[in-house]
């Protein structure tokens, strides 16, 4: 499989490069062209309930490094082990990045994810988000930025837009990004495969992952 994994990392290395060369365009908010199985879709997992390996990734929506991850590093590990039902991964959003206030806009994206969730849209959302990113706190997910971003995603953006202006939705924000602090949580992407932390936070490649999830899968009962 760690074979498998390294021929799709030259795959999708070049068309996540491609994306994320022109990811600033705030007219076009081009697709990533990652295309997930619908019915391995679970919210904002992915992958098979009863696999016997979990990886779950804790993000900020403006984290260069999780961009990188989600567009790059992922969609080889869908393909190799996600859909073959070794692997189920977990999207864990939080809010760490941002300047404060009311148009902080880590919170304003991970809200925007909650909302997209909410009309199954979570992976087509995060995957435009993460592909049309311009920059921590200048700018790139001002409020009429990131509705056109969830429009090109697919999003009802009328629906969203009433959802996203909803205080409970902060607060399901805020609530995650305490518990991912609470749990160790201070830089991003941290994944934890298993239970088990991977340590040190930051990307790895899909081939480090690949070792990782093989002898995981290998020690599940």
């Amino acid at each position: 499989m760690v074979a498998a994994v390294l021929a799709g990392v030259l795959i999708v290395a070049f068309v996540a490069t491609q994306q994320l060369g022109g990811r600033a365009d705030a007219d076009t908010f081009g697709d990533p062209g990652l295309p997930y199985p619908a019915q391995l879709m679970d919210g904002s997992a992915i992958g098979r309930a009863d696999a016997p390996v979990t990886l779950e990734v804790w993000e900020d929506f403006q984290c260069p490094v999780c961009a990188r991850h989600s567009l790059e590093v992922e969609p080889v590990l869908v393909g190799t082990y996600v859909r073959d039902g070794l692997l189920r991964i977990v999207h864990r959003d939080l809010a760490f990045l941002g300047s404060g206030g009311a148009d902080d806009e880590s919170v304003l994206a991970a809200s925007g994810a909650v909302c997209a969730n909410r009309q199954g849209a979570y992976w087509a959302y995060s995957h435009r988000v993460y592909a049309n990113q311009d920059g921590e706190n200048a700018g790139g997910f001002r409020p009429e930025r990131l509705r056109s971003i969830a429009e090109a995603a697919g999003v009802d953006v009328t629906d969203w837009d009433s959802c996203v202006s909803d205080a409970a939705v902060r607060q399901e924000v805020a609530d995650s990004t305490a518990r991912g602090i609470g749990q160790g949580v201070n830089s991003t992407p941290t994944m934890y495969l298993n239970g088990t932390r991977l340590d040190p936070p930051g990307l790895k490649s899909a081939h480090e992952l690949g070792t990782l999830i093989e002898a995981a899968a290998a020690a599940a009962p």
